[in-house]
């Protein structure tokens, strides 16, 4: 079972342009508060690679954390994330990308975001029409939990800006 959903926000910073951009590229500190986010890791540094594991609920299967690996990729106006495949024997895995485009705005930044996230279930077959009825609850419940997990991205980003924004104050004396 295969489910998708797409995220696009806009995040206004009190940062200048070249701060937002270290924000952006930093994935440790601009997804310190993605508590959501399992193992969080960054791996090497050229190019430098994304891991953490999805915790999707999947009904009467439980909850199940689904890793995935994207590779970090500065840009000239942000950094892009690139999903990677996995070859994972657990119950399923994700393919997360994303993009963050920094535009320079009076007194700040804005952060344009945009995150896809595909993630892939290994669920048994279903032969009867109660197999096929337990596949769509599923499928339902796993799509709401990742629609809620998703949900979190633009809070989270927006929780660790503040914190970025407060230290870039402190470090100006003000």
């Amino acid at each position: 079972m295969t489910l998708d959903h797409e995220v696009v926000f806009d995040l206004e910073l009190a940062l200048g342009p070249a701060e937002a951009l270290d924000f952006v590229r930093d994935v440790p500190r601009s997804l310190a508060r993605a508590d959501f986010l399992r193992s969080l890791r960054v791996e090497g540094d050229d190019p430098a690679i994304v891991a953490a594991e999805l915790p999707v609920n999947a009904a009467l299967f439980g909850q199940r954390l689904l890793p995935f690996r994207s590779e970090l990729r500065p840009t000239v106006r942000g950094a892009r994330l690139v999903g990677l495949p996995l070859e994972h024997d657990g119950p399923g895995w994700a393919w997360v990308d994303g993009e963050a485009e920094v535009d320079p705005r009076p007194g700040g930044s804005r952060v344009r975001y945009r995150f896809h996230v595909q993630v892939h279930l290994r669920l048994p077959e279903a032969e009867r029409w109660g197999g096929h009825a337990l596949l769509r609850m599923i499928q339902y419940t796993a799509q709401t939990v990742l629609e809620r997990v998703t949900a979190a991205f633009p809070e989270a980003l927006t929780s660790a800006a503040r914190d970025a924004e407060g230290a870039a104050a402190l470090a100006a004396g003000g």
